[in-house]
């Protein structure tokens, strides 16, 4: 936040001064505590829009990022691998049989299960990864720097960890994930949109295969792989 602090008295100074972004004009002579005080309270001000804003791209029951702040991200994601010729691999998880979950034991067992996984997810990835709920039960994760086969050993890694955790609300039912993984170990001609197409393919793979596993595409060769067959 930019504060004026000028000489000049006139109305017209001040509105041009308003009209340039500043937040507060004060004349001189000035008052020493006064300007503290208008600074603190601009600080304030801009921490609080600053906090609102980050809010409008947190998805409020698992405390991700939401489907707002993947679009904003994922095409920065995209313009920093064609520049830089950077790994970068994105992957979709689909909760399986989520709405089987939510129709037997109500939809605060399927909330619970929402929020265990994004604490888990939360818990297996990087700080440079962007973790966010695509939408209802699905979830996305992109990964900078990171090639197709190292993000399908995180994503291996991340089904495992959920298939092995217990829900009080459904002790006697497990809750497990298919992933689509897709990614590139260099810069690649491949948009945004057809980029998420193949990543979806591969989780449309996974869910047909059987569920409760990982298949990832390199773009760059084309190739398809399911850890499972694979393991």
């Amino acid at each position: 936040p930019v504060i004026v602090l000028s000489g000049l008295h006139s109305p017209a100074d001040k509105v041009v001064a308003f009209d340039l972004g500043a937040v507060d004009y004060v004349t001189k002579p000035f008052d020493l505590m006064e300007l503290r005080v208008r600074l603190r309270s601009a600080l304030r001000m801009s921490d609080l829009i600053e906090m609102l804003g980050k809010l409008a791209h947190i998805d409020g029951l698992t405390g991700l990022w939401n489907r707002a702040h993947f679009d904003d991200r994922w095409a920065a994601s995209i313009s920093e691998n064609n520049r830089s010729g950077r790994p970068l691999s994105i992957a979709l998880f689909d909760l399986d049989h989520f709405k089987s979950l939510n129709d037997t034991y109500g939809h605060p067992a399927g909330d619970a299960a929402l929020q265990g996984f994004a604490k888990l997810i939360r818990r297996e990835i990087r700080a440079s990864d962007i973790a966010c709920r695509y939408g209802g039960e699905e979830f996305a994760l992109i990964m900078p720097g990171t090639t197709p086969e190292e993000a399908a050993g995180v994503c291996e890694r991340i089904r495992n960890e959920l298939a092995s955790m217990n829900w009080p609300a459904h002790p006697e039912r497990k809750v497990t994930v298919s992933i689509g993984v897709a990614g590139a170990g260099d810069s690649i001609d491949v948009s945004a949109e057809n980029w998420l197409e193949e990543t979806d393919k591969a989780l449309y793979r996974a869910k047909k295969g059987g569920r409760d596993r990982v298949v990832f595409t390199d773009l760059a060769s084309g190739q398809t792989q399911d850890t499972a067959k694979a393991a």
